[in-house]
């Protein structure tokens, strides 16, 4: 990995963000890119993003496949640099917006018609949409939960055709178990069933839970909702504690289990040979240095194409921008490029490079070499919180209250309502549940978690997530320019029944907060939230419609988009087909949440990390069988 331990990290960002400013405000938009020095060079396989699919992808193919070499490129910084804030469970709340770790998008302002009064317009405000940027991608910078999903998730998937047998949840399950270290003590034969201990990346219960947080769970319990200490097993619906992505306590990222072992990888094949392999048509004496060679602060540009080839757009390489040069990057006879830049990312590549909708490229002079609806099937969960102020008896408990800033504890999977009423005792057994709850004691209100400069109070915070929405979004190229984001409209509940259970999910946790011993022993009370200017509101006695308000206007992203390359029958609004080949295209895949056809029940970053270990058993198969 190109990583000078050394070097100053903000100078290199400063200095990253100076070239991208110039490519963006004075080369691309002159048309001036031939002014830079241009470099080639040779792999076997390119993954384009060094996130979650990308470090599994590039561990697992160079382990497999005998005398290969993969290059990585990744647009942030390395992780190698990254703070122990970060690494510790409440990091990533320091990334959002304040960081060169996160690609800063922001979604669409969009006005719809209300839910409980459709003859009223209602307005989706845009929202800070964070995504990591930097080596490990999202596993370095999110919440380290660890959630797979439910059964039928991954079966739906496969009831798309025969061949799509292979991504049931039989399949999959496989998949997580060869992934998954889990470090529990003492597990049961049950537990052993669903779990690995023998793959690369640390799970972890949370090591300790908080009196308060303790009692959330038993008033979830007394309210008929039951205990579950395992939602990645035989069911997920309940109240228990959360796995998280943690080896003794800290932060474990894709990149520390999977990318750093794929970088031990260094023998040569043969010694005397240089780095590099022949590009293609040229002889078959091919010299390698078999290894992995990732590059950060490396922007992908677009895709290279045969284009003596053109009919068949056959993927050769890749541009990317390094270092104050234009690079391009080819591959050997039997390589890939493969894509793995994440739902909003891999969007945006294929776009640029003339796969994707019609419309929006003709529109920016993009020519067009596959039409299909990349961009579209965007779906992600979106989430809202009930908060309460805490008055704790004496000082000890209020030097702990500072201490719970942690990271999430305690889960609550259920259904929801769908006319917005507080769930049933039926809805709380039910085995599908769209409803995914967090309860995290705190010293700042997340609905103004985003802002730096917001004054800390002393809050019990329980936010819901809903894990099965109906409403789907959409992104769509602004411009050419590869330097400039992407437009993002999320369409969040315009689709009633998800506001409804949304609805219905909170009034629940204001229910729970209103429960003995939270509001004797704790002292919980005014449950509410923050306005746009600083005064507090209480949320008892609401309407439905003062309700609708408040959702639409305190809803955030659970940062968990997908869906945006979909993994379909091309018939049926797929992009890649079920070994992930994107439609009209040789030697190019997409391997990341955006192939996902829906969204799985949970956080995205355990299913993510399965299909890319499951895609680089399909991508050795092809390689054998390659001529």
């Amino acid at each position: 990995m190109e990583v000078n331990p050394n070097s100053n990290l903000d100078e290199e960002l400063k200095i990253d963000a100076e070239i991208r400013n110039l490519w963006s405000e004075s080369i691309h938009d002159r048309g001036q890119r031939k002014t830079f020095n241009k470099t080639k060079e040779f792999y076997d396989f390119i993954i384009v993003g060094a996130g979650t699919a990308g470090c599994v992808l590039a561990r697992e193919l160079i382990y497999n496949i005998p005398n290969i070499n993969i290059l990585v490129l990744e647009a942030g910084p390395p992780n190698t640099q990254v703070n122990d804030i970060m690494r510790s469970p409440c990091g990533f709340r320091s990334v959002y917006r304040t960081s060169e770790t996160d690609w800063g998008y922001s979604t669409e302002d969009q006005k719809m018609p209300g839910t409980v009064d459709p003859t009223k317009e209602v307005i989706n405000k845009g929202i800070p949409y964070a995504r990591g940027k930097v080596i490990g991608g999202c596993s370095t910078v999110n919440a380290m939960i660890y959630i797979r999903g439910q059964k039928v998730d991954y079966d739906l998937w496969a009831a798309q055709g025969p061949e799509y047998k292979i991504w049931d949840y039989d399949h999959c399950l496989e998949a997580f178990k060869a992934i998954e270290n889990n470090t529990r003590e003492n597990p049961d034969e049950e537990f052993k069933n669903y779990h690995g201990f023998n793959g690369l990346l640390y799970v972890q219960d949370h090591l300790d839970e908080y009196d308060i947080v303790k009692d959330v769970a038993k008033v979830a319990n007394n309210l008929g909702i039951p205990y579950n200490n395992d939602f990645n097993g035989v069911r997920q619906n309940g109240v228990g504690r959360y796995q998280h992505t943690m080896k003794d306590g800290k932060r474990f990222s894709f990149a520390d289990g999977y990318l750093t072992d794929a970088l031990k990888k260094v023998e040569t094949y043969p010694p005397s040979k240089p780095f590099g392999v022949t590009p293609h048509g040229i002889g078959d004496d091919v010299g390698k240095y078999v290894a992995v060679n990732v590059k950060s602060f490396a922007h992908m540009l677009n895709i290279l194409w045969d284009e003596e080839k053109k009919d068949e757009n056959v993927a050769i390489g890749v541009k990317y921008f390094y270092n104050g040069e234009i690079h391009d990057a080819l591959i050997a006879p039997k390589g890939e490029v493969i894509i793995c830049g994440g739902a909003i990312n891999s969007a945006q590549i294929l776009m640029l490079s003339g796969i994707g909708p019609k419309n929006n490229l003709e529109e920016y002079n993009i020519k067009v070499r596959k039409e299909l609806p990349v961009g579209h099937n965007l779906l992600d969960h979106p989430s809202c919180s009930v908060t309460a102020k805490v008055s704790v008896p004496n000082s000890t408990s209020t030097s702990q209250l500072h201490y719970w800033s942690n990271g999430f504890e305690v889960g609550i999977f259920h259904k929801g309502n769908i006319e917005g009423k507080i769930p049933s005792q039926e809805e709380f057994l039910d085995e599908r549940p769209d409803i995914q709850s967090y309860a995290n004691a705190s010293v700042i209100d997340p609905s103004i978690a985003f802002n730096p400069s917001s004054k800390k109070i002393e809050i019990l915070s329980l936010l819901s997530v809903l894990n099965l929405p109906l409403s789907v979004g959409h992104l769509e190229l602004c411009n050419s320019n590869p330097f400039l984001h992407p437009k993002i409209f999320l369409n969040y509940y315009e689709k009633s029944e998800d506001l409804y259970r949304m609805m219905s999910a909170l009034k629940l946790l204001r229910e729970i907060l209103k429960q003995p011993p939270l509001s004797t022993v704790w002292g919980v009370k005014e449950i509410g939230f923050n306005d746009e200017f600083g005064k507090w509101c209480s949320v008892n006695d609401m309407s439905d419609e003062d309700w609708e308000q408040y959702i639409r206007n305190k809803t955030y992203s659970s940062f968990h988009p997908c869906g945006t390359v979909k993994m379909a029958p091309e018939s049926q609004g797929g992009c890649v087909n079920h070994r992930l080949q994107v439609y009209g295209t040789k030697n190019l895949r997409v391997i990341d949440a955006s192939i996902f056809p829906t969204i799985p029940a949970g956080n995205l970053n355990a299913p993510t990390a399965m299909v890319a270990w499951k895609a680089s058993r399909l991508i050795e198969e092809d390689y054998i069988n390659k001529v």
